[in-house]
């Protein structure tokens, strides 16, 4: 079983639709500075080279949830990804899995920094489109303050691998564990707010 390393709500690849709206962020350069957004929605977008880490604590985390890691990086690293301008890009990976026992469903995925600056204390909150299993209804999640044990120098157009878990609303226990298609998953992302580093 894969540990879960982030507690998360929405899975999906839906902060990265092409908009055309007008540039409504601005460029973030004061060390120290707060940022808040409340959401990627209607945000302007641009394709971007990026590179995937491993994050620190990847040398103490078990093996299955690293091969997980590992199989995402490799996805994404070094590959052009159309990302949000100064916000935070949430980008799924291939592992997906319903556990009924607990009553989640988890999901990797890749956090990327689209910001112009390093960042630190990135939180946000995530919501799941879920089209991988009809008649589940699973619950937002909230990432706390990620430290630099979990993500490491947060540099710009840097990704890490995690893991989401998003709570099912009413579980019951009951069911049976499967693999989840992630192609049918998307995952919104909000509230972000992150400190500029430099």
């Amino acid at each position: 079983m894969i540990a879960t390393t982030l507690i998360l709500t929405g899975c999906g690849n839906g902060d990265a639709e092409k908009t055309a709206t007008k540039e409504q962020t601005k460029s973030v350069e004061e060390e120290g500075k707060e940022v808040k957004i409340e959401s990627n929605e209607g945000k302007p977008q641009h394709e971007q080279l990026i590179t995937v880490k491993l994050p620190p604590e990847a040398e103490f985390i078990n093996d299955a949830t690293l091969e997980v890691y590992e199989k995402d990086k490799k996805k994404y690293d070094q590959t052009n990804q159309l990302i949000t301008n100064d916000s935070i890009t949430v980008l799924v990976g291939d592992y997906g899995y319903y556990d009924s026992v607990w009553g989640s469903l988890d999901c990797s995925a890749v956090i990327i920094n689209g910001a112009n600056s390093s960042i630190k204390d990135l939180s946000f909150e995530v919501s799941v489109e879920n089209n991988a299993i009809p008649g589940k209804v699973f619950l937002n999640s909230e990432a706390l303050p990620l430290t630099k044990t979990q993500i490491g120098d947060f540099e710009p157009y840097t990704g890490v691998p995690i893991v989401i878990a998003f709570p099912e609303k009413n579980a019951t226990g009951e069911g049976e564990d499967k693999k989840i298609d992630t192609k049918n998953i998307k995952i919104h992302i909000s509230n972000i707010q992150y400190k500029v580093e430099k």
